[in-house]
């Protein structure tokens, strides 16, 4: 593998480089793709690159070029971007079961025995009509009772919705994301499927061998954690994967090992070039006719051909065999500077024929890690120790697979964070896993074992069984490594697109003083400093306090900026399923876009899952100053990882009454109206109630899930509880509808926090009929995505969705 990753770097002349003016114009393609979903940072990142290039390589026509061509991609993306979902039919909207049938169009199987399968030409027959589905229908079949084939017809009875993500801004847009792929609509089953099935299916020539292949590793590999690597890195299958050990290849900085992506295609074409070394040697003339370099591409070719098969044509397998395919034809001819123009021929193809490919996450990281990789490993490569001893020839091992993965992480970094929130600053892991899993565990366990299967079933056995039992020992590593703290994990700064900017501008200075170019990288620092300043102008203003009720489906999170910058949690949202973690996925990330992983304050209304399951990650991962609640810690694992996070963060947890002011800021003050020292009631009645003041103005009333008793509870005394602004209780249940409640706050807007298409219903319809006939303008999460509102220093609303 090292030796595959020196020829495709030595090739290419030392220092930063130089770009033929084709190559130029591409970023700017790029770019005006990108700039459908993101015009404003799409224009900014095009005028830096058109002031770099005219500095660098000042050309006749390429500022031109690049207009045209960032026009160009602006259209072309737009032109093949599929509609969206389109209104809702009325049994959709009523949440109304129906007979659905399609075809099955892909299938992958993910970790915990869940299949995702894209069902094409769907028609749904309802109690009053038969609706045809445009698009693709998102399938998430759980724990199914047999596996289906691709062009296979399917009938079941489900309840059909559209897609539909969460809504914050600075997050992952889902919806997007969806429409790129051209997917509309959603469905969930669980086990066997019930009033239908699949459809008689006869599979036929490849379609039967690849099914043939896929039996033969389910039946020769052991059924453990170690067993299940083989579907995964054989056929892109991970279906038989249990969560806890993608969680423990996600800390150990490995994930892309799961991937079907060049790594994988990586350990395919070192196959190859080793099978090449090893009839040199049997037969040393064979290089006189065909030199080392040509026969390793060309005995690469067909295994990474068979490869693309097996796994399914998967995008991102082809985007891999589409770069090594180009890289194979550069080395073939002896072509310099394989890597990049390989890159950048492979980029071009994709883009032209797929542009929509540049919003794939998988794409980014594919183009930034070879980027990476091409830039940045060269200077690396300086540190390698020289001589020709075995110790020497090790040492250079390690640390080229080393170099390799931090030139990568160096390129990655920005976009990983932005992306997940989080750091795993722990890929020196890579040094165990990538060359065991590319030279032992996926060659001769794998793919041996595949083979042998067909000949000698014991020795299949004995060879998966000894790859499981290599990759059960690296997870254990991992284990142990995990227990004693040893892979941290950090919620980080997630930046703005100025931060992305000027992330790449540093690295290009840094790579322009390594060369001596120290003049060009000034010019890159007066472009950081300038960008800096866009960014800073932002932050400045008049003294505002500002609301974030952020979309969190059916559940609940608040967020309070106070005029000094301080920030206040209350809720944290949760409360769907025990795979998805609220906290990792929505709110840290949304509290760390643009901002330093810290929260000044948390308040926990109650310990319901849906109120406080997101806020045991903020509590792990972020600097807590303070953290208030009713008493109530969650129970289970939540509250496992609450106590942990107290002990382990020294965080004091106080419990609050009503009566009890916290000051936020000077002036900001937040008051508990309920509930009282010897009130006994539900949990759900027993939330607090809090109440928000800045300089004596009431600006929000936050009133947790409160029910009927707990309401009463509140409307007894003569307190204030006027406020322009109430977040409803209980999500708007009926069960919380108190017209008197309405008419003590007086609220100019009422926001509820909501499940898109829930199954409570809620907003209750009579909460609605009650806000409405008071005039009070009311939005919720499940249509308005984030809703919020800001006050200007008089409590008035000068800011509202």
């Amino acid at each position: 593998m090292q030796q595959v990753a020196d020829n495709l770097i030595k090739k290419s002349r030392p220092g930063i480089p130089g770009l033929f003016l084709w190559q130029v114009l591409v970023p700017a393609f790029a770019f005006g793709i990108l700039s459908i979903q993101w015009m404003l940072p799409s224009l900014a990142a095009l005028l830096v690159y058109l002031f770099l290039v005219f500095f660098f390589r000042p050309e006749k026509g390429a500022a031109f070029g690049m207009l045209v061509l960032f026009s160009i991609g602006h259209w072309y993306g737009n032109f093949v971007l599929p509609p969206g979902p389109g209104p809702m039919p009325d049994w959709m909207a009523a949440r109304e079961k129906v007979q659905l049938s399609g075809t099955i169009h892909s299938i992958k199987g993910a970790p915990g025995n869940r299949l995702k399968i894209l069902l094409e030409n769907v028609s749904c027959q309802s109690k009053s009509a038969i609706t045809d589905l445009g698009g693709y229908l998102n399938w998430t079949w759980d724990k199914p009772g047999q596996f289906p084939f691709v062009g296979q017809q399917v009938s079941f009875v489900a309840r059909v919705k559209p897609i539909h993500g969460f809504r914050n801004s600075g997050l992952w847009d889902y919806d997007f994301y969806c429409r790129t792929k051209d997917i509309r609509y959603r469905t969930y089953t669980q086990g066997k499927i019930k009033n239908g099935g699949l459809k008689p299916y006869e599979t036929h020539g490849l379609q039967k061998l690849r099914a043939s292949l896929r039996e033969h590793i389910l039946k020769n590999a052991p059924p453990t954690d170690g067993g299940a690597i083989f579907p995964a890195l054989l056929a892109g299958d991970r279906f038989y994967l249990s969560r806890d050990s993608v969680e423990l290849i996600r800390r150990a900085g490995v994930s892309h090992i799961l991937a079907l992506s060049g790594l994988h295609v990586g350990f395919l074409v070192a196959m190859g070039f080793g099978l090449a070394w090893l009839i040199g040697l049997i037969y040393p003339r064979i290089y006189l006719r065909l030199p080392k370099m040509r026969l390793g591409v060309l005995l690469s070719a067909v295994p990474v051909l068979c490869y693309l098969w097996l796994g399914q044509f998967s995008p991102s397998l082809l985007r891999a065999v589409c770069m090594f395919g180009f890289w194979g034809l550069l080395m073939f001819f002896n072509r310099g500077r394989v890597l990049l123009d390989g890159l950048f021929l492979a980029v071009v193809v994709i883009l032209s024929f797929s542009p929509l490919s540049v919003f794939d996450l998988g794409f980014q990281l594919s183009v930034l890690a070879v980027a990476g990789i091409s830039l940045f490993y060269p200077v690396f490569a300086r540190l390698m120790p020289s001589g020709h001893s075995l110790l020497a020839k090790a040492a250079r091992f390690v640390l080229a697979v080393f170099f390799v993965s931090l030139s990568a992480n160096i390129a990655l970094l920005p976009i990983i964070i932005w992306n997940f929130g989080v750091l795993t600053p722990n890929f020196l892991f890579n040094i165990l896993f990538v060359p065991i899993i590319g030279s032992v565990v996926m060659p001769i366990c794998g793919v041996g074992g595949l083979l042998f299967s067909y000949i000698s079933p014991e020795l299949s056995h004995s060879l998966f069984g000894l790859g499981a039992k290599v990759f059960e020992w690296l997870l254990q590593l991992v284990r142990d490594a995990v227990s004693l703290g040893l892979l941290p994990e950090y919620a980080f700064y997630r930046p703005h697109w100025e931060g992305l900017l000027i992330y790449y501008l540093v690295l290009g200075a840094v790579l322009l003083v390594i060369y001596g170019n120290s003049r060009q990288a000034r010019l890159m620092l007066f472009l950081v400093v300038l960008l800096f300043g866009v960014r800073l102008s932002g932050e400045f203003g008049p003294e505002r306090v500002r609301m974030d009720v952020l979309d969190t489906g059916q559940s609940q999170c608040v967020v309070i900026t106070g005029p000094k910058g301080t920030r206040t949690v209350v809720d944290g949202g949760g409360g769907f399923g025990r795979t998805f973690d609220m906290g990792r996925s929505i709110v840290g990330p949304w509290l760390t876009y643009g901002h330093l992983p810290r929260v000044d304050n948390i308040f926990m209304t109650h310990g319901d899952r849906d109120h406080a399951g997101g806020l045991a990650f903020l509590l792990e991962k972020f600097s807590v100053s303070r953290f208030y609640s009713n008493g109530d810690i969650p129970s289970g694992r939540i509250g496992e990882r609450f106590k942990a996070a107290f002990e382990t963060k020294e965080i004091d947890a106080q419990t609050l009454v009503s009566g009890d002011n916290v000051v936020l800021e000077p002036g900001l003050i937040m008051e508990v109206l309920h509930p009282s020292s010897d009130f006994e009631g539900s949990r759900n009645d027993r939330s607090l109630y809090l109440r928000l003041l800045w300089n004596g103005h009431p600006l929000l009333s936050i009133s947790g899930d409160l029910d009927r008793k707990g309401i009463r509870s509140v409307l007894k005394g003569s307190q204030d509880l006027s406020s322009s602004v109430l977040v409803l209780p209980h999500h708007g249940s009926a069960g919380s509808y108190s017209p008197e409640l309405y008419e003590r706050v007086d609220p100019e807007i009422a926001v509820a926090a909501c499940g898109f298409l829930n199954r409570f219903k809620f907003v209750a319809k009579k909460v609605v009929r009650e806000l409405d006939k008071r005039h009070v303008c009311m939005y919720t999460t499940s249509a308005h995505g984030i809703v919020s509102v800001e006050w200007d220093s008089d409590g008035t609303v000068i800011t509202a969705p």
